[in-house]
């Protein structure tokens, strides 16, 4: 069986802004205002996001296809 890496990535608190990095919604550092995270970094509050993964890794993707028709001009 596959073992899910204990990423922020893949943590149902984590809510990307960017292809590398997002913010982590379980603690607010002031008003508003959530800690920024990378994709790749965790912490003892992680929380298995399931399918959630799948849909954000597509989402990467889907943004990196637009980013290259743009380097190429």
């Amino acid at each position: 069986m596959h073992q899910v890496k204990k990423i922020c990535l893949s943590c149902k608190h984590y809510r990307l802004t960017d292809e590398t990095s997002g913010v982590c919604r379980v603690d607010k550092c002031g008003k508003d205002q959530y800690p920024l995270k990378l994709n790749e970094d965790s912490c003892e509050r992680w929380q298995d996001c399931g399918q959630q993964y799948y849909i954000r890794t597509g989402w990467i993707k889907a943004q990196k296809k637009k980013e290259e028709p743009k380097k190429t001009n």
